[in-house]
């Protein structure tokens, strides 16, 4: 373990939450090729910004009542009893889901898949420190990288022997081996560390530019990521009609992006990831808004499709 630097008393915290991490990640890829193809193919696909609306302020809610109702809590309970309704919830889906109930399961399924990975990482900080953390994260969130690899790439041979119609059975499997793991990371676990503070309520909230620069930041990016992503999956649907070939398609886009995440990770210089990928992806993204005026035809669309909801 000394060429990842993990120090004798670190090596069995961070081989758990290695494996945990990739049982999670693996359950979160799975869940959704099965929820964007079943989507795109059995729904009305101009839906889908309105969805990504829905779990916008669905998310925000939720985040809020969690913080609320788990406050002080102990992290690995929080973690069994979350992942047990999590479970018994998809295995309904699973085993019932009529055309009505696609989009309810559309954004439940990214419900559990943002809170599994912020439990987890709540539970990581209370095991390792601030110093730790620095050396010993990088290593741990390549276990997703690796987890989108060996997903993406089991996807296409599970489909073929079972169906894509089956494949939340894996989602299971990957999300109940986590909350199974948690209980071995209890003896590592700082219990002063892993109670979050109360919140101190504070009259006059300060947003100074720096603030302001990453909350602009934020929303740009999360609109550009929607947007692409939209595009995206939309043509992914008309070339792959069929949901067994879409299924297949998103678990090889997985597993191709965990190479590359992969890679940047460990081979590139850090310089190369702070500056030339950066330019590289506006550049790209700046091509192809110019080429298919994406962005005002899709504000466009977003909004009538919302007030026409109304």
């Amino acid at each position: 373990m000394n060429f990842f630097k993990i120090r004798p008393s670190e090596k069995h915290p961070s081989i758990l939450l290695f494996i945990m991490f990739y049982c999670i990640t693996t359950a979160s890829i799975t869940g959704a090729a099965f929820r964007d193809a079943i989507f795109l193919i059995r729904f009305d696909k101009t839906y889908l910004p309105l969805m990504y609306v829905f779990i916008a302020l669905i998310m925000a809610m939720a985040i809020e009542a969690y913080k609320k109702f788990t406050l002080e809590k102990d992290q690995i309970t929080l973690i069994t009893i979350s992942g047990s309704i999590f479970s018994i919830s998809l295995l309904l889906f699973q085993l019932y889901m009529p055309d009505w109930a696609i989009p309810v399961f559309y954004i439940w399924m990214e419900i559990v898949t943002i809170l599994s990975i912020m439990q987890f990482w709540i539970l990581a900080g209370a095991v390792f420190n601030a110093r730790q953390a620095k050396r010993l994260f990088p290593l741990i969130i390549a276990g997703g990288s690796i987890s989108a690899i060996s997903a993406g790439y089991s996807i296409s041979p599970f489909i073929e022997f079972f169906g894509s119609h089956n494949i939340l059975y894996l989602t299971l499997l990957f999300l109940i081996t986590s909350i199974a793991i948690s209980h071995f990371i209890r003896p590592f676990v700082d219990e002063q560390a892993q109670f979050q503070p109360k919140e101190q309520k504070s009259r006059n909230i300060k947003f100074d530019p720096y603030l302001k620069a990453i909350a602009i930041m934020v929303l740009c990016s999360a609109f550009i990521s929607r947007t692409v992503d939209y595009q995206f999956k939309v043509m992914s649907s008309e070339v792959f009609p069929n949901q067994n070939d879409l299924v297949e398609f998103f678990g090889s886009y997985y597993m191709y992006t965990g190479l590359a995440t992969l890679f940047m990770q460990f081979f590139l210089p850090p310089a190369s990831l702070t500056f030339i990928v950066p330019l590289f992806i506006i550049w790209k993204l700046y091509r192809a808004f110019c080429a298919t005026n994406v962005v005002s035809r899709l504000i466009s669309y977003w909004i009538s499709r919302i007030f026409a909801c109304c």
